[in-house]
């Protein structure tokens, strides 16, 4: 694997860090900047192995190459390789092969085979096996300002979420979807939750789509629902992905939501979708599905009063077609093996001022986030 659109390093002296960067976090960002200050510029290999510390987090070690490349997309001094298959050695006797294999690693991400390597490393044990088993030069970099382990994020990463490099933050994002069926209050909860944490949110992509495109739901065909799914997806994407995040991301509607109201128009002929479109809908929408990953669903049943948003077609307003839309949406989050990061918000309110529930539905969906990010309950009496 090669960087793309960089040259290899030039120059007589080049920096050598290596590590899991599961996640990469802000102490080694510390020896690799460095790294590359102290020479003319710096290789970073990715290391790693099947079934690693970093994959029940979705960080396979080519995952964490492919971070740690957009980490450093725009360094032209900061070359990223990846040694699959190698895991940093534990035993002395491990690293003489080790090093056989990473040494080609490194010749090949450099222009001058006779450049000087010298090797930057925070931990004693790994500088010491690279005094004893290699003639480079070795430095040990004091990391004792950022007191912080690959292990201890893996354990308690919102504890250490700020320390992680933003690349990886999207791994260890708590993921909170909300679905419902039309005009329920669902959007206006996400953004009152995500006003209340501070945090980034997603909106309904179709929404956007029809009113740009200026097609109503009879309208959207096959090759519409195509982008809806992907469209959906890639917000979703981006909004985990937010800067802006500490540590949660909340997600108004997803990509079963879009399947299900595919389905909905391919099994009614007043609907442009087709039963053969939706075939190779159905196909794309599951494909990205099975890479959404959820911490917390909470679905907001069909409520008493129906709102009519100029979004959705009327017939939507009917009770027995909401509850169609509801148990559809159940049976698409069984299906994706989701059922039990479910929460109904089925609370009820107490008394006219919430005749509708609102107000209750949203305090057990904080309830639901309070618990999921280990919030402790504000006391209002203090």
């Amino acid at each position: 694997m090669g960087n793309l659109y960089k040259d290899k390093l030039s120059g007589s002296r080049i920096g050598i860090v290596f590590g899991a960067f599961a996640p990469c976090h802000i102490g080694h960002l510390e020896v690799i900047l460095k790294a590359k200050k102290e020479n003319d510029g710096c290789v970073v290999i990715v290391c790693g192995e099947d079934g690693d510390c970093g994959e029940p987090f979705g960080l396979d070690v080519y995952r964490r190459f492919r971070y740690m490349r957009e980490l450093f997309a725009d360094d032209n001094q900061i070359y990223v390789v990846m040694a699959a298959g190698q895991g940093i050695p534990q035993k002395e006797t491990e690293w003489e092969s080790w090093l056989e294999i990473i040494n080609l690693k490194i010749a090949d991400s450099l222009q001058h085979s006779d450049a000087q390597k010298i090797w930057y490393t925070g931990k004693t044990m790994q500088a010491e096996a690279l005094e004893k088993k290699s003639t480079d030069e070795v430095h040990l970099v004091d990391t004792s300002l950022y007191p912080v382990s690959g292990l201890n994020i893996r354990n308690d990463a919102l504890r250490y979420f700020n320390a992680i490099a933003l690349p990886f933050r999207r791994a260890f994002t708590k993921k909170v979807l909300v679905l419902g069926a039309p005009s329920g209050g669902k959007t206006t909860l996400v953004k009152d939750l995500a006003k209340l944490y501070s945090c980034p949110y997603s909106f309904e992509y179709s929404r956007q789509y029809q009113e740009e495109s200026n097609v109503n739901d009879f309208e959207l065909d096959g090759m519409d629902y195509q982008r809806l799914v992907t469209g959906q997806f890639q917000l979703n994407r981006d909004t985990i992905a937010d800067p802006a995040s500490q540590g949660m991301a909340i997600l108004d509607t997803d990509v079963m939501v879009t399947k299900v109201y595919a389905r909905l128009g391919a099994e009614d002929a007043d609907y442009a979708i087709t039963p053969e479109e939706y075939a190779i809908v159905e196909q794309s929408a599951n494909a990205f599905i099975a890479r959404q990953l959820w911490d917390l669903i909470l679905v907001v049943p069909p409520t008493l009063k129906y709102v009519d948003d100029g979004y959705r077609n009327m017939e939507f307003s009917e009770d027995a077609f909401l509850t169609t839309i509801h148990e559809m949406m159940l049976e698409e989050i069984e299906r994706s093996g989701n059922l039990d990061k479910v929460v109904m918000l089925d609370a009820k309110g107490i008394g006219e001022k919430d005749e509708f529930s609102y107000y209750a539905r949203y305090k057990q969906a904080k309830e639901a986030i309070d618990e999921l990010m280990g919030h402790k309950q504000y006391n209002s009496d203090n």
